[in-house]
């Protein structure tokens, strides 16, 4: 940490203003009260007249200082020569409660990729977000008009402060969230949306109610005819259905995708570990397109696995989920995309619903038994050792397991897939897991083998929402597709794989006594 912002962080601490935004307050506090001294730099000599001063043209905007003169004195002295963006990254960059600051080299990777010629008006949304880096970026296109927008009141003010000197900026107090920038028209913008919540005030009609699909659509809403669109969106964009696939359908047909790459794990931790992509949207029409992975070397981003496909050919894709895209090489995704079986999605030939939300503090001695992922093990079910609830039937109803169910794992670390056997007791399925329940064209055996085949193992992680720990919607491995085939040819398929998994079974448990009894009688020798 600089020295400089240490002894000013320990100064406010002593006096009690110690959370984030009671520091950046205070910090505001004090740059505001700079600014507005302008040509009256001997008010500073005077300790009352700059307490006074302080008083009168900052506590309608940030309220009321919470010490006395000394204080303020003190703080002022601290604060006065620190920089207002280093010091608000300093206070924010262990942040786990929602505030995104994305790293530098993001920052450096974006600026170092705006498409030449320097565009002329560049729109920066939520920029506080990009604290780090950006003044280098601005400086970069020193000739553009630039806008940036935030919509939290102190980040405005910041930002005003911050670039107050920067004649070519301009700070848009405006949530992207909603209508806005009205009649306002970019060459090029940079957006890293949040992720997931649903506003309230829409100000007009959606094609989905997530904020990240919101802004996606804001944003191409305000681009020149030549314009671009760098935005940072959650994996869902890709392969989500409903308002997701209608505004993919709306970009394809108005607009043009350039390049998709996914972003390495921990981008933009520990405020979220979602699984994120980084799109390049254009109005100019585009002949190929771009996927890959971009990853970090010594803080420097490069596109790894890259690959260039023709435009058509991604269009003739159900959705966007490039990991599929980037694995077309492999033998086995070519001869599935190829085969001639009839396929269907999961949600046309089963119903696919989530298990039930389950604290541990919940489970207790009860006549409900309850599945989780530490429950199955090598594709099977161990039904002896289940956490149970003290809960009616009635109401768990919904998430009981019927014989033939297919449950997989939507949480944790690893893919977990077993097929429920009918027992002499309820038993429900937690939250951690996915329940596929077939229908009559299809067996659950079935699904389940094609779920732990190499295809099937491909397409679930396709439908990851996270990066380490696992996390799937029940809602997106519904519009996963499977192969179909008459019920006796599935059910030829399951008797063989039953066959040779109980010879699997009988030798290793054969094999592992044997291995057992030959260790202690070697054992035995050594006493």
């Amino acid at each position: 940490m600089n020295s400089k912002i240490d002894l000013a962080l320990n100064t406010l601490y002593q006096r009690q203003i110690s959370s984030r935004e009671q520091l950046l307050n205070e910090m505001l506090r004090v740059k505001l009260t700079l600014q507005k001294l302008d040509d009256n730099s001997k008010i500073i000599k005077d300790q009352e007249k700059l307490f006074q001063f302080m008083k009168k043209t900052t506590e309608d905007e940030l309220g009321f200082f919470p010490a006395d003169r000394d204080d303020f004195i003190d703080i002022f002295d601290v604060l006065k020569d620190i920089d207002l963006i280093d010091f608000t990254l300093e206070i924010y960059k262990n942040d786990r409660m929602g505030t995104v600051i994305s790293p530098v080299y993001l920052t450096r990777y974006i600026s170092e990729n705006i498409p030449s010629p320097y565009p002329w008006k560049i729109l920066i949304t939520e920029a506080e977000k990009h604290l780090s880096g950006l003044k280098s970026l601005i400086n970069q296109f020193s000739d553009s008009e630039l806008i940036l927008t935030t919509q939290l009141k102190p980040m405005n003010m910041l930002l005003q402060l911050a670039f107050s000197e920067y004649p070519n900026v301009k700070i848009i107090f405006e949530s992207i969230y909603t209508e806005c920038l009205l009649d306002e028209k970019f060459d090029y913008i940079y957006s890293l949306p949040s992720f997931g919540y649903k506003p309230d005030e829409l100000g007009r009609k959606y094609l989905t109610r997530d904020s990240d699909g919101i802004a996606m659509e804001n944003m191409l809403d305000h681009l020149n005819d030549n314009g671009t669109l760098d935005i940072i969106v959650p994996a869902k964009i890709t392969f989500a259905g409903l308002g997701y696939e209608k505004l993919r359908s709306h970009i394809t047909d108005n607009f043009s995708v350039k390049n998709i790459y996914i972003l390495p794990e921990g981008t933009f931790r520990p405020v979220t570990s979602v699984k994120t992509y980084l799109f390049t949207l254009t109005t100019n029409s585009q002949p190929n397109i771009d996927i890959g992975t971009l990853a970090l070397n010594k803080d420097t981003f490069h596109i790894k696995d890259r690959k260039v496909i023709s435009t058509s050919e991604f269009l003739s894709h159900e959705d966007w989920r490039i990991e599929l895209l980037l694995s077309d090489d492999d033998e086995n995704m070519q001869r599935f995309k190829n085969s001639s079986l009839e396929k269907a999605k999961l949600k046309e030939v089963a119903e696919v619903f989530r298990g039930k939300s389950i604290l541990k503090k919940d489970t207790t001695l009860g006549s409900i038994s309850v599945l989780n992922i530490s429950n199955i093990e090598n594709g099977e079910i161990n039904y002896s050792d289940m956490d149970t609830l003290d809960e009616e039937e009635r109401k768990v109803k919904r998430y009981e397991l019927l014989d033939g169910d297919v449950v997989l794992s939507c949480r944790g670390t690893a893919i977990k897939s077993a097929v429920f056997s009918q027992q002499d007791k309820t038993i429900i399925a937690s939250a951690n897991l996915v329940v596929i329940r077939p229908k009559a064209t299809v067996l659950g055996e079935y699904i389940k083998i094609f779920l732990e085949s190499p295809i099937g193992i491909a397409m679930i992680k396709s439908f990851q929402r996270g990066t380490t720990i696992m996390n799937i919607n029940h809602s997106d491995i519904m519009e996963m597709g499977i192969p179909l085939m008459p019920v006796n040819e599935q059910q030829a398929i399951i008797n063989q794989y039953t066959a040779e998994f109980s010879i699997y079974k009988t030798t290793v448990s054969a094999a592992e006594k044997r291995w057992s009894n030959v260790k202690n009688s070697l054992y035995d020798k050594l006493i």
